[in-house]
This record gives structure tokens, C-alpha cells and sequence, in this order.
């Protein structure tokens, strides 16, 4: 080891063999630059990363349109199809498992913001809208899981269980996720220690068309998440401290989607009434729509991308007029602890996904090119390739516009941006309204405060009463349930 605890690149090649290509800048560098380079080259396992780039290129065979079934009516539910009393009794069943502590919320926050153009946490970025405490998605987050856990403990005399809330980063998120959680769970009474688990995924290096693996500075690797997938590796050595906890139950949702019920008790209530080991939540989807779609492959769920289904097979209609192939995934899912400790085993191993991207990196004269089209692959494990080993897969099927509004874009682009996220959540909190018949004038867009109502109860005082511009901003027995 040379002078100040700087490697030479000997000693980091007599160990990582892969790293060559990598140091090519290394006597360019100031000591802490090598020190953070050697640090994230000890991080990333070149050698296996080397291989799964080959493992990447054999593909699943295309499954043919004989392979492809919908998952049937007896496995596949929605809730608008189901009596109020039904519902009641799937909401009771999943507040018993939330009042008992056996439900975890994942919510899966690796992502680095790139479309977004944001330097923050996608999690953290503030919404322009106080909903709740910290003005964010992980905020409002929090908020449902408080909301959830104070209407347990209305209905559970005894001291109701807490949900235990798994928030998954990585290297690029983590610190600034992390200090943003505590501050909410602070202001909500959570014991962050107890209560709440933060872990972080994997980073995989990325590569050129050839699999070399790419500088992007002259002293770091081109690396990123390793896809929604790497939540089995990732969360694989918590599993045991959260059974001893009493975890039966997990409900995993992205961080972005900002009208996502949390832990909802429908949906677990729904899956534990069924003895389901996996169920998904799904929308109806919409024509041309991209999304995957939830169905059988050769019998066993599995989402197939539109390019695979095929756009004879994408647009078949049943003869109620919906899409065959309809049930659009959401990335939304629950599983039990007992299948999660199958999947989640050293020897489980998803396969890795090619992502073609447009990759910024240090060409051998040290500049930095910057790509007008893909010129590099990314690869990522997917969440859902798990489901295969279900065996008892059920899917319940929601409302897209209460349920899926998610933050993804850029505000130029406007589509999945801020303003269509402001406007979804709006648009729901009016829905509530006019199910209890509160006459809303205002015309200007609203919000419920996150911790008045979880899915539009509690509201009964605002029955036939104005919903005006001067009721919201000044009258108490109105204003109180809204962020003004």
C-alpha cells in the first residue's frame, strides 16, 4: 500500500483482475480520487458482472401466441366488481393483520432520477403540494402508514401493532433518503431504529455494445441500481429480524407512484382471504399502452412486454370489450414471508435484463463523449420474475385513476410529471367528496390532508356542505381537511 492508504494499481489489479481497462487515468488521479475508485471497483464484482453481461445475451426464447394465457376469472379480481359487504370483510381482514404487526411495506427507492433531471432522491423531491408532512412522496408515504396505524388502533383495543416500513435505496440515494425518512419518522412517532429498515441494493458497472465496462470520469466507473430485481438480494439478510418480528405479510410499491395506498388493507386482506403467496395489483390497460401485461406462460404468471405479445395478441378483445391481455402492470405487489424466504435463498438467481441506453463516457484521449443514441447497455434484474415460482398467484385489479399516477418525467414532457401527479391526486380527493355529496364550487385544485382520509373515509362531516374557495380558506369545520 503506497503513502496516505492509497493503492498502487498493482495491488488493485493483483485482485480484480477486470480492473485494468479501468485504470487507464490512474496516475492522473489526486489520492482521494483513487481512493474512492478503489473503493467502488471492490464494490461491483467485475468478474461476475463480465459474465452476466454473456448470461444476458441468451435470452428467453419468444414465447408463441399458444404459450400466452390470461390469468382466468378465478384467479384475476377487482374490487368495483365486488358487494360493499365483501370489500368490508377483505378491509377487516387486512386491519387485523396491521393490528397484529404482521404487514411490512417495501417501498422501492433505488432509482436515480435521470429523467426527472433531479439530483434528489426522487422520493424526497418536494411536490408543490403539503399533503403532508415533508412535501414529498415518502412523506405522504408515511403519512398513509400513520393514518393506517391510528385507524388499527381504533378498531384493536389493545395495543395495536405498527407496520414495519422497509425502504430500499442505493449508494446513489441512500444518505439523502435516509436522512429524509428519519425526519418523517420523527414528526410521526415511528421508532426509526424499530420500525423502520433501510438497505440498499446493488450497483452493476455498465458497459459498451462489446461488454467493456465503462469510466465515466477519469476516476469512476459508469455504474447503476441493478433493477427492481435486486430487492431478493438485497433485503435477504433482514428477512430473519423481520419474522422474529412477526413480518407474514409484505406489500412492495415504488416510491414514485404518489396515489399508492401503502400497506393497502384491501389488497392484503384480498391476498390472506385467498391464501395467496403472490398477488398483483394491476389497471386496465388502455389502447397502444406499453406496459406489461399480467399473464400465463405456458401456464406458469409472468409479465410479458408489448414487443413480445405481439400487436395481433395485444389488441384481442373479450367479449365485453376489454383487452384480453388487459391486465397492465403497476409494479405493485404482495408477498409472504414464507415465499419471500424462497425467493430470496443464496442459491435464487434472476436472470439479467439488456437495457439499451445512452451512455456518457471517457474515451481513451480522456475526453468525455456524450451520445446522441444508445450506445450502451444497462442491465437490470425485474421484480416480477418471480412470480413463476407462485403457487397460488391471484390478480386485483384497481382503478387507474385512483390507484396509478406516477412521477417519472420531466415537466417538459407532460405525461408522469409533477403537474399530471398534482392533478391525479386532486382529482381523487374530489371523487371522495362527491361520494359523501359535498357540493364543491371551487375551481381551483385541492387537496385533502393525507392524514384526514385514507380512502375516503372519515369525510361524513362534509355531507352536503359547500366546498368553496372562502369555505377552504376560512371556515374551521371545512378547512380542517384540507392543505391550505
Amino acid at each position: 500500500m503506497s503513502t496516505a492508504g492509497v493503492p498502487t494499481k498493482s495491488e488493485i489489479l493483483s485482485s480484480n483482475k477486470e480492473a485494468e481497462p479501468l485504470l487507464a487515468f490512474y496516475d492522473e488521479l489526486q489520492d482521494d480520487e483513487k481512493r474512492r475508485l478503489h473503493a467502488q471497483l471492490s464494490t461491483l464484482n467485475l468478474s461476475d458482472a463480465r459474465q452476466w453481461f454473456k448470461d444476458s445475451e441468451e435470452q428467453r426464447a419468444p414465447s408463441t401466441a399458444e404459450d400466452l394465457k390470461p390469468v382466468p376469472i378465478s384467479h384475476h379480481f377487482s374490487p368495483t366488481d365486488m358487494h360493499e359487504v365483501v370489500l368490508d370483510d377483505l378491509w377487516s381482514k387486512g386491519m387485523e393483520a396491521i393490528a397484529r404487526g404482521e404487514v411490512c411495506a417495501i417501498v422501492l427507492a433505488g432509482g436515480q432520477a435521470t429523467r426527472l433531471g433531479s439530483a434528489q432522491p426522487k422520493g424526497t423531491i418536494p411536490l408543490g403540494i403539503n399533503a403532508a408532512y415533508g412535501d414529498s412522496l415518502l412523506g405522504i408515504q408515511a403519512a398513509k402508514i400513520a393514518l393506517l396505524q391510528a385507524l388499527a388502533g381504533e378498531r384493536d383495543h389493545q395495543t395495536p401493532g405498527k407496520i414495519h416500513w422497509a425502504v430500499m435505496t442505493s449508494p446513489g440515494t441512500e444518505e439523502a433518503t435516509r436522512e429524509h425518512v428519519k425526519k418523517l419518522a420523527a414528526h410521526h412517532g415511528f421508532d426509526f431504529d424499530e420500525q423502520i429498515t433501510i438497505f440498499s441494493q446493488d450497483e452493476i458497472a455498465a458497459y459498451d455494445e462489446q461488454g467493456n465496462f465503462l469510466l465515466g470520469t477519469k476516476g469512476s466507473v459508469v455504474a447503476a441500481p441493478n433493477g427492481n430485481g435486486g430487492l431478493y438480494s438485497a433485503i435477504s439478510s433482514h428477512l430473519p429480524r423481520l419474522r422474529a418480528k412477526g413480518i407474514k405479510y409484505f406489500h412492495v410499491y415504488c416510491v414514485d407512484n404518489i396515489l399508492c395506498k401503502v400497506a393497502d388493507p384491501h389488497f392484503i386482506g384480498f391476498a390472506v382471504a385467498n391464501d395467496a403467496d403472490v398477488a398483483t395489483k394491476c389497471v386496465p390497460k388502455q389502447k397502444g399502452e406499453l406496459v406489461g401485461s399480467v399473464c400465463l406462460d405456458r401456464g406458469k404468471p409472468r409479465v410479458v412486454e408489448y414487443s413480445e405479445l405481439g400487436a395481433e395478441l395485444a389488441e384481442q378483445k373479450t367479449s365485453d370489450g376489454k383487452y384480453l391481455f388487459g391486465a397492465g402492470s403497476i409494479a405493485n405487489h404482495f408477498f409472504t414471508m414464507d415465499f419471500m424466504d424462497k425467493v430470496c435463498s443464496p442459491s435464487a438467481r434472476l436472470p439479467y435484463h439488456r437495457a439499451h441506453k445512452k451512455i456518457a463516457y471517457v474515451a481513451e484521449n480522456g475526453e468525455v463523449v456524450k451520445p446522441e443514441k444508445p450506445n450502451g447497455i444497462k442491465l437490470e434484474q425485474f421484480i416480477f420474475d418471480v412470480f413463476e415460482s407462485a403457487e397460488r398467484f391471484f390478480i386485483w385489479e384497481v382503478a387507474r385513476n385512483e390507484e396509478f399516477s406516477p412521477l417519472k418525467n420531466h415537466q417538459s414532457v407532460g405525461t408522469d410529471c409533477l403537474s399530471t401527479c398534482q392533478r391525479d391526486l386532486h382529482n381523487v380527493n374530489k371523487l371522495w367528496l362527491e361520494r359523501v355529496a359535498a357540493r364543491i364550487t371551487t375551481t381551483k385544485q385541492f387537496y385533502l390532508k393525507t392524514l384526514v382520509s385514507y380512502n375516503g373515509e372519515n369525510l361524513q362531516e362534509l355531507r352536503h356542505r359547500e366546498i368553496s374557495d372562502v369555505a377552504i380558506e376560512s371556515d374551521h369545520s371545512v378547512n380542517k381537511f384540507f392543505v391550505h
